[in-house]
């Protein structure tokens, strides 16, 4: 029995309309609540349940065929995924590429490929190629160019290095180990949002400024009339939130992903 005839007996007892039930699980919202309680991120809460789907990053099925089942929208993200059936009969969520056909083959393997969505070493990858999923360690899964649209760039291969540009400009040093997949992420066509409801639904509440709490509640609140608060934008703390803070590690000597050496540019000008 061929490849293709397996695929489509797998097919008939695959509900193509509903997600895969063993793919999916309960999502508990932190409603912007940290472990303790306390509200740290302010307006959210509330919306639609949302299951989480689990997606395969790493795609460790080496050498196995699987065929593009149908795209997947996905509430928890802006990218699609795509549904993929193994020769061997699994089913998998993976992050879905642009220009996905029913034609070719995906596959996850030690070789070359250049079939869109294959998950390959970089060492096996053409110069130019467009990639997203990438593995920063060897074997720890796809950490990089996961949101929707975005691209990077295997621009050379130098010794046991590869050079790669990130969808923020930044050029940095990868292992030629490392694991990434091929073309562009997809993403979901933008709506329109109709009513406060549909906002409410998604899982935001409704914003009140600063200056128009009470001084107790704000520190741009109070003062006579309306007043435009007489200070920079800041938190119900205090805290500038206008972009003054570096939100990368200090420890960068500890953090082997965040050392010198490993930047060819970076994403910000000094």
């Amino acid at each position: 029995m061929t490849i293709q005839s397996e695929l489509l007996l797998n097919l008939l007892f695959i509900n193509l309309k509903k997600p895969v039930k063993a793919l999916i699980r309960s999502h508990l919202k932190s409603s912007g609540r940290n472990n303790t309680g306390h509200i740290v991120s302010y307006h959210r809460g509330g919306g639609h349940k949302r299951n989480y789907r689990l997606i395969d990053y790493a795609r460790k099925l080496y050498n196995i065929p699987a065929c593009f089942l149908k795209y997947a929208i996905d509430p928890n993200r802006k990218s699609l995924l795509a549904l993929i059936l193994y020769s061997n009969g699994f089913l998998s969520y993976i992050l879905a590429a642009k220009n996905l056909s029913f034609d070719n083959f995906i596959i996850s393997t030690y070789t070359s490929s250049i079939n869109i969505s294959s998950h390959l070493l970089l060492s096996n990858m053409l110069i130019g190629i467009q990639i997203h999923n990438l593995e920063f360690l060897p074997n720890y899964g796809g950490k990089a160019i996961r949101a929707a649209g975005c691209w990077g760039q295997l621009l050379r291969k130098k010794q046991k290095l590869a050079y790669i540009k990130l969808p923020s400009g930044e050029i940095r040093k990868i292992k030629l180990q490392c694991f990434s997949s091929i073309g562009a992420l997809s993403f979901r066509i933008p709506f329109i949002l109709k009513k406060a409801g549909h906002t409410r639904s998604l899982g935001f509440k409704s914003i009140v400024r600063g200056v128009a709490m009470n001084p107790i509640d704000h520190p741009l609140g109070g003062g006579e009339g309306k007043s435009s608060g007489g200070r920079a934008s800041v938190s119900p703390w205090g805290i500038l939130t206008k972009g003054h803070w570096k939100t990368r590690s200090k420890k960068r000597s500890q953090s082997y992903l965040l050392r010198d050496k490993l930047f060819v540019k970076k994403r910000k000008k000094k």
